[in-house]
């Protein structure tokens, strides 16, 4: 079963784990803004900007454990975790250069920056 770029969005985002997981075969992939990250901020400037029209839909982040306890809770194991940038991804698509993303993004894991604050995670977890 897969979520991607749904999570973040969802008031019931419990539920929604639950039901990947009851659906799933084997396996389930999904990914969440780490709360770990620039998203935070983000988030939050959405969340105070939204009533006044002022922004785009706010959303919710996640601390890596919320998540892996839900998972859990269901019967599934995460088995693999990619992080995959540093620098908020409108940084990249303002300054639309894919050098300078690969390049930067290449500093800035060698730096050890993905591991602690990589944003989005893309997870997989398995049952079992």
């Amino acid at each position: 079963a897969v979520s991607l770029r749904v999570l973040m969005h969802t008031p019931r985002w419990r539920q929604c784990i639950a039901e990947l997981c009851r659906v799933a075969r084997h396996g389930v992939v999904l990914d969440y803004p780490s709360a770990r990250s620039v998203a935070l901020a983000e988030s939050i400037a959405r969340k105070l900007m939204h009533p006044f029209g002022l922004s785009s839909e706010p959303y919710r982040v996640f601390l890596d454990g919320q998540i892996r306890t839900e998972l859990e809770r269901h019967g599934f194991r995460i088995t693999s975790v990619h992080r995959q940038f540093v620098l908020p991804i409108a940084v990249h698509k303002t300054i639309g250069s894919r050098p300078f993303t690969e390049q930067s993004e290449r500093w800035l894991a060698r730096l050890g920056m993905l591991r602690l604050f990589g944003s989005p995670v893309t997870v997989y977890a398995e049952r079992g």
